[in-house]
């Protein structure tokens, strides 16, 4: 595959992707410091696997965030393996 081609696929996959892990890493980040203080917090566990208030995305969240992460290094990985060559 042409390397512009898997920086345009990379690109696009990070910037999907970019919103949903900044979500997961932050709000799991929170907990846990919370729960150093002794506060449990829990709508932030809520929020963390994907159950924003409203709209529930749990069923879907974990297995796309997971996807679109490992797709994300895989895609990385080529584009690193070209610049060494």
């Amino acid at each position: 595959m042409p390397s512009n081609k898997i920086k345009k696929i990379h690109r696009r996959m990070t910037l999907i992707a970019v919103l949903p892990l900044f979500i997961t890493v932050i709000s799991g980040s929170l907990y846990s410091l919370f729960q150093y203080f002794g506060l449990d917090l829990f709508w932030l566990m809520k929020i963390h696997t994907g159950n924003f208030f409203f709209v529930n995305f749990q069923p879907l969240y974990t297995p796309a965030v997971g996807f679109l992460t490992i797709a994300a290094i895989i895609s990385g990985l080529f584009l690193f393996s070209r610049s060494k060559s």
